[in-house]
This record gives C-alpha cells, sequence and structure tokens, in this order.
C-alpha cells in the first residue's frame, strides 16, 4: 500500500510543569479547572460513572505505561503472551501486550515526545490515589496505538492501520489528537469501518484559527459526511472559543476545555498544556461516562446525547455546530427514568426529553420523513426543525413531523428544538439518517 507521508500538526502547546508532592489525595485536582464545577459537569456525572471498564483507545504518540497516575488504567491484551515472539492473537503485531505502533508494526507504544500520554491522563488518570491530578473518566482503561513519532509526525497509512486496530481490539471510543490538510482514502475507508462497527472517533479540529468549513482539516472535517467522527473545538476557562481553536458551523460538533490543561507528562510528571489535542479527550473522557452509566446504548445514542445537551452562547453558535460540552446535563438527559444514584444538587432535574424517529436511508430524489415525541416538554409552544444545521420549519407545538425531499447523497442530520413563548429553549435533539443513490 503506499504510503502518505503527512507531518500532523502540533496540538498540544506545553506551557511550565507545576511541581508535584504526593501529600493530600490528588494534590493538583485544584489546578484542574475543567473538573471543578461548573465548567463541564464532572462532579455531577461523577455520582453516576467514572467510565469503569470502558476502553477507549488513544491513538497518538504513545503513552508511558508506568506513569504512577496511569497505574491499572492501560489495557492488557487478553489474546496475546508476553515476551513469547509469537502474534498469539493473528493480528499482525508480534507481543502487543498494551498496545501497538502502527508506524513499524511493532509492540512498542513508548512515548517519546510526551503528547499522548498527556492526552490519556485526561482521560483516565486515576482519582482519590494521593498523587498527581485526576482524569475525567478515571475509571476507564487506555489503549495506547502510536502513529505519531518523536516529532509528531506521522502518516496517514499509520493512522488508518491504527483506527482498524483499535476497533478490532474492542475500543468503541478513539480519541485522534492529530490533524493534516490531507484526505486519503485509507483514512476514511478506516472510518467508515469504525462507524460500521459501532465506535466513535473523537477528532481535535486543529489549532490553525481557521474555519474548516471553508479549509478542511482531518480527520475532523470528515464530521461532514461520516458520522462515527466527532470533532472537538477548544475553549478557555471563561468560556470562551480559545484563540488557536479551529472552527466550524457544519465540521466542528462540540467544544470542550483546551487551555492551561493540566494533566500527566512522560518523566512520571505533570504538565499543563494548551490546544484541541487536549479538548478532544475531553469528550472522549465523556463518552466513557456515558458508556459506563448505560451500557445498553449504542454509540451514536451517546454521541448525539453529550452534542445535544451542550451549553450554548451566542458566539459560539455563530462559529460551531454545537456549543460546550456539560457531561453532566447529558448523564441527566440519559438517566431519565432511572434512579439517580445519589441525591442531586438543589435544583437539579432530569429535564424533558425528546424522541425523533426516521428512516435510517432513503433514496435519493424520495422524501425524507421526521417525527418526534416528547416528554415532560409542555411548555414548548414552537419546534425549530434544521436539516444539516439549516433551519427548514418552525412550527406550532402541536404539530409532530416534517417532510424533505433529498437529493443529494451521503450522511445528513435533522435536529429539532422546542422553544417556551419567551425564546427559551426547553428541549432538542438530532437524529442522522442516509441517502442513497437511486436504483
Amino acid at each position: 500500500m503506499q504510503k502518505h507521508h503527512v507531518v500532523w500538526t502540533i496540538l498540544c502547546i506545553a506551557l511550565a510543569a507545576p511541581s508535584v508532592a504526593a501529600a493530600a489525595p490528588d494534590p493538583l485536582l485544584a489546578q484542574q479547572w475543567a473538573l471543578a464545577a461548573p465548567a463541564i459537569g464532572a462532579g455531577e456525572a461523577w455520582t453516576q460513572s467514572s467510565g469503569a471498564g470502558v476502553l477507549v483507545a488513544v491513538l497518538d504518540a504513545g503513552v508511558q505505561l508506568d506513569h504512577p497516575d496511569l497505574a491499572g488504567a492501560v489495557w492488557t491484551n487478553p489474546g496475546e503472551v508476553a515476551g513469547n515472539g509469537r502474534d498469539d492473537d493473528s493480528n499482525g503485531i508480534v507481543d502487543d501486550v498494551r498496545g501497538a505502533n502502527m508506524l513499524d508494526l511493532s509492540a512498542n507504544v513508548a512515548d517519546d515526545n510526551g503528547h499522548g500520554t498527556h492526552v490519556a491522563g485526561i482521560v483516565a488518570a486515576r482519582q482519590a490515589n494521593g498523587i498527581g491530578g485526576s482524569g475525567l473518566a478515571h475509571g476507564a482503561r487506555i489503549l495506547p496505538v502510536k502513529v505519531l513519532d518523536a516529532t509528531l509526525a506521522g502518516n496517514t497509512d499509520a493512522l488508518a492501520r491504527g483506527i482498524r486496530y483499535a476497533v478490532d481490539e474492542g475500543a468503541r471510543i478513539l480519541n485522534v489528537s492529530v490533524n493534516t490538510d490531507t484526505s486519503t482514502y485509507p483514512v476514511k475507508d478506516a472510518v467508515r469501518y469504525a462507524g460500521q462497527q459501532g465506535a466513535i472517533i473523537v477528532a481535535s479540529a486543529g489549532n490553525n484559527g481557521r474555519n474548516i468549513d471553508l479549509l478542511a482539516s482531518y480527520p475532523a472535517s470528515l464530521s461532514l459526511t461520516e458520522p462515527a467522527i466527532l470533532s472537538v473545538a477548544a475553549t478557555t476557562s471563561a468560556g470562551r472559543l480559545w484563540r488557536l481553536s479551529n472552527t466550524g458551523l457544519l465540521a466542528v460538533d462540540i467544544a470542550a476545555p483546551g487551555e492551561h490543561i493540566v494533566s500527566t507528562r512522560n518523566g512520571s510528571a505533570y504538565e499543563s498544556r494548551n490546544g484541541t489535542s487536549a479538548a478532544a479527550p475531553f469528550v472522549a473522557a465523556s463518552l466513557a461516562l456515558l458508556a459506563a452509566a448505560r451500557p445498553d446504548l449504542p454509540m451514536s445514542a451517546l454521541r448525539d446525547t453529550l452534542v445535544d445537551t451542550t451549553r450554548r452562547s451566542d458566539l459560539l453558535a455563530s462559529l460551531l455546530g454545537g456549543g460546550s460540552l456539560d457531561v453532566g446535563a447529558a448523564m441527566h438527559r440519559l438517566r431519565s427514568g432511572t434512579a439517580w444514584r445519589s441525591a442531586s444538587p438543589v435544583g437539579a432535574t432530569a429535564g424533558p426529553t425528546l424522541r425523533l424517529r426516521t428512516a435510517s436511508r432513503t433514496r435519493a430524489g424520495s422524501r425524507a420523513t421526521l417525527r418526534w415525541s416528547t416528554t415532560g416538554a409542555g411548555a414548548v409552544t414552537r419546534w425549530r426543525v434544521s436539516l444539516n444545521h439549516r433551519v427548514v420549519a418552525t412550527v406550532s407545538a402541536a404539530r409532530r413531523g416534517v417532510s424533505r425531499r433529498m437529493r443529494r447523497t451521503g450522511t445528513h442530520r435533522w435536529r429539532v428544538v422546542g422553544f417556551a413563548a419567551d425564546g427559551t429553549k426547553v428541549v432538542s435533539a438530532q437524529r442522522s439518517f442516509k441517502v442513497i443513490r437511486r436504483r
């Protein structure tokens, strides 16, 4: 197979490393602003889930396997016997007990840069172990897949192999904090394969300060056609878009913290970094929390809930397809009607629900029909219906369906928002479907 050599954009900018003393539990937690209330609702989500047992693949520069704050977090391949020099599980990699290197097809996943270890810690650094900080999904497991070298260079064939490897080893959440301007068939095909297997690829939007609707950045921009991609912009502690974060009303799905993010680093230490590389793992970890709380739901439903419960500001609404991550709100939505495992904060409610129904596919030239039903949404006075981020109808509360003739093939997305009389958003939901060629 021809190799497509691409130098990936460096998506985390390292800042000064804080000193660490292992005294009180998680001594760096106070420096992790993204995990404090009310930033992304981490505390609320933690009352229900730690992400225990959920596998998150980190496709990056590798991971420091013996980092103390990742002890017990790194995946072990049940089909491989360590050190026997054989490919016991016949997956093409010898002795891949703790992950795989897609650059040289080896089992060496050591992080010789630090980028991957930082990402892994954001997802799954252990909580209350007396050292460092905490990952958002501190009970999850990490599958290291090395696709970048010490200089954060890689190629798209390695990324494509890494996606397939991670999915085949059981990961249904993949964090890909790499970007390139080049789109290749191997990556597109691998992304499509991941989607067919029910996986979600959380992709950093990129750090070029540009609109990727107009000037694409891959694999994030594949979100336009592939529902398996969930693309992530970066925000500051003030809730504003980080100054170098890429944007896109169509191509960027959600925003998450990406400035001054303290996490693990090489050398069993810690550091603060900026970038959409740091934002993406917060979203991947959020999916892990939701997956552990609702293992009965497909990843697509968890993805839609996470996007649907974001916080929207006027600025973000003008720049991104979605708002800011709120995993606490997403957890409430998914556990509506289910026993909440501990007392919720005063005034917290599960909120109304909105369920969308549409055929999973329709043929070009035919009409796609959307219908919806609600629970606890009596305050709604009007519905706004969007198709591919464009408003196509505003209807009264009594109406529960629309249809549109579809001509363009590919993946399309409905979104319905219910508003109260004063213009307040009451409830919203979205659902994807495909248009295929006529016979």
